[in-house]
């Protein structure tokens, strides 16, 4: 199949960028799905605001500084894949003719800026088929947006390459966790960090010795410095004020995938409903008990792993519960418990059955093909 991949963002970005620069979740899924895709024999395009135009790992990166809508019907797509924003449908289906199944991948909630050209119905009904990444996102959607639901279908997310097979069957995990226990925050400042750093002196006194490293920055939306510094610089400065904690910033996936091997939990107090969470996939992958909230799809991508919180309004009853729950994760790594040595190799052993680029491609293959 020909198949295109447009991401209308003013992220500078190709196939190979994840490999060496925080890259935004849907960006960087489109990366590798497009790559493995294109290996498999695929014709595979990507059309983005890249600055460095080229073939990548076997996918034509083209950028849309050069490249006008007009020159799309052309290449003669069979399947054109549009990232994230429902704005540009009818545009794109007039571009692209009625041949080229136009296809809507959006890691979105329905309440978000970027999918409410929706309640459009020339918009809503450019699109063949909406790709979703959760059956909460897609319940969301039917919701709002009242969709016909056999055109709705869930292909979810996945781990980046470089964090599979962190721990092979013969290799024990609880071993490789430093002493005393690493936690890590790895997800954008906004979704709890804060929270995390209020709470983070009680898990202390609770565990002598822990150490919070902060994985953390709006540069995964190449976000200017002085502006990510303007929004969150405080809670920056405070990661460097209290003791126990370091902030590292964001780090490239393959680079966060060693950085991971030797945490022993990620603490997520997650206060913003994710229709996925790739930073918990990743956690799991990487061998870490996963603590985080009962908010959006969190308890439907940990896959009963992962110890859930209830978020309500009541702030100091969820930290509280939170740091609970952190602390019975740490205590149990260090114990060397044989049932948490146990749980974390059924959880890194999920992941790498059901959530790597590769089986998504083979469900994307055999999605489109059933299409045809």
């Amino acid at each position: 199949m020909r198949i295109g991949f447009a991401d209308f963002s003013s992220l500078d970005f190709h196939a190979q960028s994840v490999d060496s620069q925080p890259l935004g979740g849907t960006q960087s899924a489109a990366c590798y799905l497009a790559r493995i895709l294109a290996r498999r024999g695929h014709e595979i395009f990507l059309f983005t605001h890249t600055s460095t135009p080229g073939s990548f790992a076997g996918v034509k990166s083209l950028s849309w500084h050069s490249t006008p809508l007009s020159a799309l019907r052309p290449l003669q797509f069979d399947v054109f894949v549009c990232l994230l924003a429902a704005t540009r449908g009818a545009l794109l289906r007039s571009a692209l003719g009625p041949d080229t199944r136009l296809v809507l991948w959006t890691g979105h909630s329905f309440d978000q800026a970027d999918v409410q050209d929706l309640h459009q119905a020339g918009e809503r009904q450019a699109y063949d088929d909406f790709v979703l990444v959760s059956e909460w996102q897609r319940d969301g959607f039917l919701r709002r947006f009242r969709l016909a639901p056999a055109r709705t279908h869930i292909l979810r997310n996945a781990v980046a390459p470089s964090f599979e097979n962190l721990f092979p069957d013969d290799t024990p995990i609880l071993s490789a966790k430093a002493r005393p226990p690493v936690i890590a925050y790895t997800s954008t400042p906004f979704r709890g960090l804060d929270l995390l750093l209020e709470a983070f002196p009680e898990i202390r006194a609770a565990v002598p010795g822990v150490r919070l490293r902060v994985f953390s920055s709006m540069s995964v939306y190449q976000m200017p410095r002085a502006a990510d510094e303007a929004r969150h610089g405080r809670m920056y400065a405070r990661c460097r004020e209290i003791e126990g904690v370091e902030y590292v910033g964001s780090l490239p996936q393959t680079l966060l995938a060693g950085e991971m091997r030797s945490v022993m939990a990620l603490a997520y107090p997650n206060k913003f409903a994710e229709t996925s969470c790739i930073a918990a996939l990743e956690a799991m992958a990487s061998g870490c008990a996963v603590v985080t909230s009962a908010l959006g799809a969190l308890p439907e991508t940990t896959a009963g792993f992962a110890r859930l919180v209830h978020f309500g309004a009541e702030r100091q009853r969820y930290l509280s519960d939170f740091v609970e729950q952190i602390t019975e994760a740490l205590r149990a790594g260090m114990r060397h418990d044989a049932q948490a040595e146990m749980l974390l190799r059924r959880q890194v052993g999920y992941i790498q059955a059901n959530a790597t680029w590769e089986a998504r491609a083979i469900e994307w293959e055999q999605w489109l093909g059933s299409k045809r």
